[in-house]
């Protein structure tokens, strides 16, 4: 099952916000050649707009964000809670509403799915040793 990634309204108006200027600015300004050299990063980031989702199979959770792919077994994961709210915080999340995927000592995901409360639902059906933390739960 596939979840997408929850996307909030200011990282949408500073997304799209770079890629309108980034095109629109050099072709106004008659810079053909700066808009076509800026044209791999805006993909990029368009990339990462359009493919950042968290897929469930079988006991693997397959996080995609733009080029960069993560799995994790769902059998490995001890703890779920809440993330801080650090819009600096790198995480394949395109929101600030992220939950952290405790899998070990070192080895801990922040992602943002939509339907948070299904997919820890999906997540604590595969794994029930899971613990939770009690603001995540419905």
């Amino acid at each position: 099952m596939i979840f997408p990634s929850k996307k909030d309204r200011w990282m949408a108006v500073l997304l799209w916000g770079i890629v309108l200027l980034g095109v629109f600015i050099p072709m106004i300004m008659g810079n053909f050649i700066s808009a076509l050299l800026i044209l791999p990063l805006i993909l990029l980031l368009l990339w990462f707009w359009f493919r950042t989702d968290y897929c469930i199979i079988d006991n693997q959770l397959k996080i995609r964000y733009g080029p960069i792919r993560q799995t994790i077994d769902i059998n490995k994961i001890n703890t779920i809670f809440t993330a801080s709210k650090n819009p600096l915080a790198v995480a394949p999340a395109l929101s600030l509403d992220r939950i952290v995927l405790d899998c070990g000592k070192f080895d801990v995901t922040t992602i943002s799915p939509l339907n948070k409360q299904q997919f820890l639902q999906i997540l604590i059906e595969i794994n029930p040793n899971i613990k939770i933390e009690k603001g995540l739960k419905s």
